[in-house]
């Protein structure tokens, strides 16, 4: 199946929101922000679902409004529903408001043409979308980097096997994070500074936190 990824960067955090599109039919992940712009790239194909790989207020601003707009249902991970009001405790701290969210369909082990690996550490339900050559890692794995773990119930050594789970993926997979450029599984498992293959092999992870 053919897939088409466009990037819209969204929000105040300047989070990577993605349209994952096979012909007509799309996938909105990680709404950030912008409903009006990423309707407009939609470009009235329609929405099978929109799904957050977590539930940090920069991933979920333009929930609402794009479910509404779209008639698409939302999806999450159960374990970042449960406690969606105290990780999000931080988004008021830094002066940003705590987005009000449509009960989520519970995200299983696939969605679409995604298989859906639960991938917590940066939260506790953090999820990765794996299909066609792409993975699309939220906050757990980006270019150079992983996610944070002193934020609100983050788990460092949860965020390890996790990042080291991605790194079985082929290494010609494109990363898709949640922030900033596109990388891939094989150069994060060879050169990520925080976590990389020999960490995996080793256990001799730093917690840069």
């Amino acid at each position: 199946m053919f897939v088409h990824v466009e990037k819209v960067v969204t929000g105040p955090l300047a989070t990577n929101t993605y349209i994952v599109c096979s012909a007509e039919e799309c996938i909105v992940v990680d709404p950030g922000g912008g409903a009006d712009r990423v309707l407009a790239r939609l470009g009235g194909r329609s929405v099978a679902a929109v799904v957050a790989t977590h539930l940090h207020f920069d991933h979920v601003a333009a929930v609402a409004a794009l479910t509404e707009a779209a008639g698409a249902p939302f999806y999450a991970h159960p374990a970042d529903w449960a406690v969606y009001r105290e990780l999000n405790a931080v988004a008021e701290e830094w002066g940003f408001e705590t987005p009000d969210l449509p009960t989520p369909k519970p995200l299983g082990e696939r969605l679409w043409i995604f298989d859906v690996w639960h991938t917590p550490g940066h939260t506790p339900g953090s999820v990765s979308l794996v299909a066609n050559g792409a993975v699309f890692t939220g906050d757990t794995l980006f270019y150079q980097s992983v996610g944070r773990t002193d934020l609100p119930l983050g788990d460092w050594d949860l965020l390890v096997q996790s990042v080291c789970r991605l790194y079985s993926l082929p290494r010609n997979y494109v990363v898709y994070p949640g922030h900033g450029p596109e990388t891939y599984i094989g150069l994060e498992a060879a050169d990520n500074p925080f976590i990389n293959a020999d960490v995996c092999k080793t256990g001799g992870h730093r917690n840069p936190y």
